[in-house]
């Protein structure tokens, strides 16, 4: 089930520029989500899931440039 919700996320077309794209929107897509499940109610506690549960998020994805930072998340 997980590879085919990352191969969704990665089929969806991102409008933001590409030379400033740090984050690719899957790990974005995948940070929210995993996060809010588990609980999160803003980008704070979804950047500190994300911070606290990276292991288990580069299971699927490689998260090379870290999480997100809130600010990030928000924009």
């Amino acid at each position: 089930m997980a590879g085919s919700l990352l191969d969704h996320f990665a089929a969806l077309s991102d409008p933001r520029q590409s030379w400033k794209v740090i984050y690719p929107l899957p790990e974005i897509l995948l940070v929210v989500l995993c996060a809010t499940i588990a609980g999160a109610e803003d980008f704070v506690e979804i950047r500190r899931w994300g911070t606290m549960n990276r292991d288990f998020l580069r299971r699927f994805l490689p998260y090379a440039g870290g999480i997100p930072s809130h600010d990030t998340l928000n924009d």
